[in-house]
């Protein structure tokens, strides 16, 4: 893992060219749009901070792995094309993951720019509650 930390500069151009972030006002139409949300904090960030409800919660160090569609063990949710939207507690972790997935050829992830708070900050904290992927995978579980 890189220890190169991303700036403002690299923040404002990734999000110029569609790139590795996307901004607490962008995430509702990703959310919508069916992008699978995970939540990267540590467990005493999330019992802190507040679950982000609908998330799959992901300790930071395995991360990587479980989002590459191509490592031996990847989250069942993640496939080849669906976009992958990661939240950390204040953006840069998730920042520094997506560009090392995008540096292993894996296109679609991106972090949300100020992370956990940036989201709490726009009132986006339950969006993915009423998501309708989320309510028909729901549905779908609970049928069997």
């Amino acid at each position: 893992m890189t220890s190169r930390v991303p700036t403002a500069t690299t923040a404002t151009r990734s999000t110029a060219t569609g790139g590795t972030v996307l901004t607490a006002a962008e995430y509702p139409a990703a959310v919508r749009a069916g992008a699978l949300v995970v939540d990267i904090r540590s467990r005493a960030q999330r019992e802190r901070q507040g679950v982000l409800a609908g998330a799959i919660a992901v300790e930071a160090r395995p991360a990587v792995d479980l989002i590459d569609p191509r490592s031996a063990a990847p989250l069942a949710a993640v496939g080849e094309g669906r976009e992958v939207v990661l939240v950390s507690d204040d953006g840069l972790d998730a920042e520094l993951f997506a560009l090392e997935l995008h540096s292993r050829g894996v296109r679609g992830v991106r972090a949300v720019d100020g992370g956990h708070g940036a989201l709490r900050a726009a009132r986006a904290l339950a969006l993915l509650s009423d998501a309708e992927h989320l309510l028909r995978e729901r549905s779908a579980i609970s049928a069997h």
